[in-house]
């Protein structure tokens, strides 16, 4: 591996930057390292403007879209002012190059209605209905990652709040609801009495048993992955007939569009852990035109100032 290119995934491991970040900007970095190479013979320090340029017609011919391409622009970007501050280059090559426009995606979010069915599905008593019932509630009542959610301890559990360890472990509170705090309670009592015992920090938990019918005990121990979280938005969501994308950021969308009919984008966006309000406004841009048509009248000055003294 390049050099300059191992000092740069150094110095963004230092930064705290979670380990799938690390491993997605390496992967950039080496697959245009590569096509340097196989195309020009030259390496990172050596591409212009001209190659970045190149590099983007190539990506463009391979049909990849505009927003996977601007965020390989980014880490090029992010790259090469790390070279010049390392005073490796004088110059940054991707300067001069602007992001390609991206297609307005619409995304339809879940309705109330759909939330509501999704919860309910899990309407048993046993420890699996009643931590998958808690799962849904958390994740459309806060709209946090599901890597968030994974890594939620015991600990980060307050009365009314959650501490949330976000991308490049930086922290942030959550609030958390009456209905939120009743489910949470309800699901402690039934993990306390699932797992015997037996400890494990996180709040949310997945266990391998053995032995067979009532006498089934637990074998290991662990915390709910990205797979058993998608799995349990995917498995409501398909058994209620849900006609939305059924991925755990598709409840983070909701979360954030349902949340801007009752408060400003500024604490939607530090609610959702964005470092920028920009990155709010996308998961809002593809609200249906219905939707921003109907928000607008009810936010009306003339509507609210007759429903306030009639």
């Amino acid at each position: 591996m390049n050099l300059s290119l191992e000092d740069y995934i150094t110095e963004i491991e230092i930064q705290n930057y979670s380990k799938a970040t690390v491993k997605n900007k390496k992967a950039i970095l080496l697959q245009f390292e590569r096509w340097l190479w196989e195309s020009f013979q030259i390496e990172l320090e050596d591409a212009t403007t001209r190659h970045i340029k190149r590099y983007i017609k190539h990506l463009l011919d391979k049909e990849i879209k505009a927003n996977t391409i601007n965020t390989k622009l980014k880490t090029l970007n992010n790259f090469y002012k790390f070279c010049i501050k390392e005073k490796i280059l004088k110059d940054n090559p991707i300067n001069d190059i602007e992001l390609l426009k991206e297609e307005k995606v619409m995304i339809k979010p879940f309705s109330i209605d759909d939330i509501q069915k999704m919860i309910d599905f899990y309407c048993g008593s046993n420890f699996m209905d009643v931590r998958n019932k808690t799962v849904l509630t958390c994740l459309f009542e806060t709209g946090i990652r599901s890597a968030e959610l994974s890594g939620i301890k015991l600990e980060d559990v307050f009365d009314d709040a959650i501490l949330i360890r976000g991308k490049g472990n930086k922290q942030r509170l959550v609030p958390v609801s009456l209905h939120l705090k009743r489910q949470i309670i309800k699901y402690r009592r039934s993990r306390e009495k699932y797992l015997k015992g037996e400890e494990c920090p996180f709040l949310f938990v997945c266990t391998r048993t053995k032995g067979g019918g009532l006498k089934k005990d637990i074998e290991s121990i662990g915390r709910m992955g990205h797979e058993a979280v998608l799995n349990v938005v995917k498995r409501s969501g398909k058994a209620c007939g849900v006609d939305v994308k059924l991925l755990v950021h598709s409840c983070r969308r909701s979360y954030a569009q349902i949340s801007l009919g009752h408060t400003d984008l500024y604490t939607v966006s530090r609610l959702l852990g964005h470092n920028h309000v920009a990155t709010t406004e996308r998961y809002i841009q593809s609200m249906e035109d219905k939707t921003v048509l109907e928000r607008g009248r009810n936010a009306s000055p003339l509507t609210t100032l007759r429903k306030k003294y009639s």
